[in-house]
């Protein structure tokens, strides 16, 4: 039951132009569906919030993958998307699963 309430409070949040929000609710303690919340945030290019989900569930090898997306889309294109993304994002990521993995 909280899976489907979590999940559910995700779409609605993204899809209310709540973006912060959601990203609060990823960060913290949640039981949104993997799966689901994962198409949800790729469909609607939600690439933060989808970092989040991938970080606070431990899916770093998912998250390392899409960094690494971003950063070559980044060479390819000159988005507004991709114009967040670069390199040292990969390097902040790693530094900071280093500090959990430490603790």
């Amino acid at each position: 039951m909280a899976s489907m309430l979590d999940t559910a409070l995700l779409e609605a949040l993204l899809l209310t132009g709540q973006s912060s929000v959601a990203l609060e609710l990823l960060r913290g303690v949640n039981y949104c569906d993997l799966k689901i919340c994962e198409e949800i945030l790729r469909k609607g290019n939600h690439h933060v919030a989808l970092l989040e989900l991938f970080k606070h569930n431990s899916l770093h090898r998912d998250a390392l993958e899409l960094l690494h997306k971003l950063v070559d889309e980044l060479k390819s294109s000159q988005s507004e998307i991709t114009q967040r993304f670069k390199p040292e994002d990969i390097v902040e990521y790693l530094k900071v699963i280093f500090c959990l993995v430490k603790n």
